[in-house]
């Protein structure tokens, strides 16, 4: 199933500079950003880039500034509850149970899970 969480690693690249401003950055300035990194991306391919996310609702454009319509964590977080929800039928208890069938949890980290689910 395809989503708006779904994005490509140049879309990735594109929300990781994005995530890193402070507010919005005008595009000719991200692209900057890019040719600093050694990107060769010319302004259309950037452009490319950002009309994917505007219409996945993961950038907003507004008088060539551009900025990140959720936070680096909001992203993150929704794309693990979407992960739980379609693999684990939404409960967490299924995700950590079946993480730690495949990955050892040693005592100390049994007990920071605890905590911070006694803290929830």
């Amino acid at each position: 199933m395809k989503g708006f969480l779904d994005i490509s690693e140049a879309e990735r690249e594109v929300m990781e500079k994005l995530w890193d401003q402070q507010d919005s950055i005008k595009q000719s300035q991200l692209l900057m950003l890019f040719e600093a990194d050694g990107k060769e991306w010319k302004r259309q391919t950037l452009n490319t880039f950002l009309a994917r996310l505007e219409n996945k609702g993961l950038v907003e454009r507004k008088n060539r500034m551009v900025r990140a319509v959720y936070s680096r964590e909001e992203y993150n977080y929704m794309q693990m509850k979407a992960a739980v929800d379609r693999m684990y039928e939404g409960r967490l208890s299924n995700f950590v149970a079946a993480f730690a069938r495949k990955n050892a949890i040693n005592e100390s980290e049994a007990q920071e899970l605890i905590k911070i689910l006694e803290n929830s």
